[in-house]
């Protein structure tokens, strides 16, 4: 697919404006001296908003939009079946040991924030993994079951579909073979209990898309995360450094809070977590 106008040049922009983790890859906020630094020309978009993340204002391409993916039901889905409803959207994948049980633990917080608020029925709390060939929709209805509910939607879909979108938001990731000594070191797998033999670098998203199917904020960043709120077999799952990103989070962090105030922002409806 051919990289589409400003979306991806922005995001990129932002992206070499941050530190990049080893492993399951992170980035640190754009601040508001980044997004500053880097805001589109167009009037309003590229405005740090207050809490954290860049407000933005661009439609998304029809492509995009029409990008075939799968939820952990099997069900064909993609970004334009949300069209009507405010979609906040992160990536992750499930084998991740550095950052991704926490997103999960943000998003799902979020979904049921939602769910008892006025837009209950009108936003769309959506993952997309990165990792086509461990994430199936069974792996990702196992990796559900472990957060206790089903309030949000986890999605794969392809290789080559999944590369596009990421790249797309500016946020592609890169497969990365570990060592056998890396592996043997690691914990093992929360599903099979076999050494993980490979891992993605990424930058780490969470994005909202309003109704209309407009790009409307964005955050780069690793999730500040209650550690109770991440499922035990998840906390035990994670790496030296996940660890870390759990106990002491960047301080440029999202929190499930940041999200809500970027949503609130835009649709005029206070959500409190």
């Amino acid at each position: 697919m051919k990289q589409i106008s400003k979306i991806a040049q922005i995001s990129s922009a932002l992206i070499l404006g941050v530190v990049m983790l080893s492993g399951c890859g992170s980035a640190s906020s754009t601040s508001a001296k980044t997004a500053e630094k880097f805001k589109l020309p167009e009037a309003g978009q590229g405005a740090a908003a207050p809490m954290g993340g860049t407000y933005l204002n661009q439609k998304l391409s029809a492509p995009v939009l029409a990008l075939p993916l799968v939820d952990s039901t099997g069900t064909k889905i993609s970004l334009a079946s949300f069209a009507g409803k405010t979609v906040i959207l992160a990536n992750f994948l499930t084998s991740c040991q550095e950052i991704c049980p926490m997103v999960s633990a943000n998003m799902r917080d979020l979904a049921d924030a939602i769910s008892g608020s006025a837009l209950k029925g009108k936003v769309e709390v959506l993952e997309v993994s990165v990792d086509a060939g461990t994430d199936t929709p069974a792996r990702l209805q196992a990796y559900q079951a472990l957060y206790g509910e089903k309030s949000w939607t986890l999605a794969t879909g392809s290789e080559k579909d999944l590369n596009s979108l990421w790249s797309y938001f500016g946020a592609p990731a890169t497969r990365m073979a570990k060592s056998a000594t890396e592996a043997a070191n690691a914990p093992q797998d929360w599903q099979t209990g076999k050494p993980i033999t490979y891992d993605y670098m990424h930058a780490d998203i969470v994005l909202i898309i309003n109704p209309d199917s407009t790009w409307s904020w964005m955050d780069l960043a690793a999730p500040q995360t209650v550690a109770k709120k991440v499922p035990a077999k998840m906390q035990s799952f994670l790496s030296d450094e996940g660890q870390t990103n759990l106990s002491k989070p960047d301080a440029f962090s999202w929190s499930v809070d940041t999200v809500l105030a970027a949503l609130t922002q835009l649709t005029g409806v206070s959500i409190k977590a």
